[in-house]
């Protein structure tokens, strides 16, 4: 092979190293993102809940038996789901 020939392999070579590492980059990105999201949306909900119901169901046994503190609390996680 002549020396033009193998500079020319090398630089490819060069371009194919360089593109399969921002390949894994963008792989290793996404999948950090999945794996983020379920946490970041949980969090959220509950904040929005917590918002929203004004910590209702701080009494487990007050909030068992008064239908009015069931009903907000279920508007609250009607209105967060959206």
């Amino acid at each position: 092979m002549s020396e033009a020939a193998l500079k020319g392999a090398g630089e490819e070579a060069w371009r194919w190293a360089i593109g399969v590492a921002i390949a894994a980059l963008a792989v290793g990105g996404v999948v950090a993102a999945i794996l983020v999201m379920p946490r970041a949306v949980e969090a959220n909900n509950r904040a929005c809940v917590n918002a929203y119901a004004n910590d209702l169901h701080a009494d487990l046994a007050a909030f068992a038996q008064d239908p009015a503190w069931q009903a907000q609390y279920v508007e609250a996680l009607t209105a967060c789901s959206r």
